[in-house]
């Protein structure tokens, strides 16, 4: 079954998070004709060493991660990071305004089970404001965070689109120096991981939250 998705959300706790979890699948997305928005809701200032890098460095580095997807439509707030159960109607109030000023096919968010209380409190605010609706909704995994994960979704992705993910997370220079799941080996081995599901070489995987098929046509 293939469907169409003429816009997309992408829901990201952070600035790094749809990145890593789903790259390549919205590079696939956006390389197929959808409209892609991107919307993160922490700068992750709080989280920064700034006897290395200048505040806003996952701003920029965010924005240059976008620039290579090809995304057009970003748009970053700044809510504390590791404060998301705080603001949890703000974050709510905010994903519906954008989905009532647009409709959206797709929405890619964080998982439910995830570990992080931000990753978590913006998985539980997608389901809520997509409640009614005829959009289809998946989960991503964020690497280290979500033990349990249980994808029933697949996006096969060939050796040219995965190290084009790799040269996107390349982007994140300041996460680059600090955090495992950016090593190049730890990257390539989930998604091969995923892909040895579908016997594909690698894949992006993620649970099926809510989904909607518009109709079949027979031949």
């Amino acid at each position: 079954m293939k469907w169409t998705v003429n816009r997309a959300l992408v829901l990201s706790a952070h600035t790094d998070d749809m990145e890593l979890g789903a790259g390549g699948t919205v590079r696939q997305l956006i390389e197929s004709g959808t409209h892609v928005k991107s919307l993160v809701f922490s700068d992750c200032r709080k989280s920064v060493d700034t006897s290395k890098f200048p505040e806003d460095v996952l701003v920029t580095e965010c924005k240059a991660a976008a620039a290579h997807l090809g995304i057009e439509d970003l748009e970053i707030l700044q809510i504390p990071v590791r404060e998301f159960p705080n603001f949890r109607q703000e974050i709510l109030e905010r994903i519906y305004d954008t989905r009532r000023n647009q409709h959206f096919d797709l929405v890619l968010t964080s998982w439910h089970g995830d570990l992080h209380q931000d990753h978590r409190v913006v998985a539980e605010e997608t389901l809520r404001a997509f409640m009614k609706t005829d959009t289809t909704i998946l989960a991503y995994e964020v690497p280290g965070n979500c033990p349990g994960f249980t994808p029933q979704v697949y996006v096969p992705l060939n050796e040219d689109e995965v190290q084009k993910k790799i040269e996107m997370l390349q982007s994140y220079k300041s996460q680059v120096v600090r955090r495992g799941y950016f090593e190049i080996n730890a990257i390539k081995s989930l998604m091969g991981y995923q892909g040895n599901h579908v016997g594909t070489p690698y894949a992006e995987a993620f649970v099926q939250q809510k989904g909607f098929i518009a109709g079949f046509n027979s031949v």
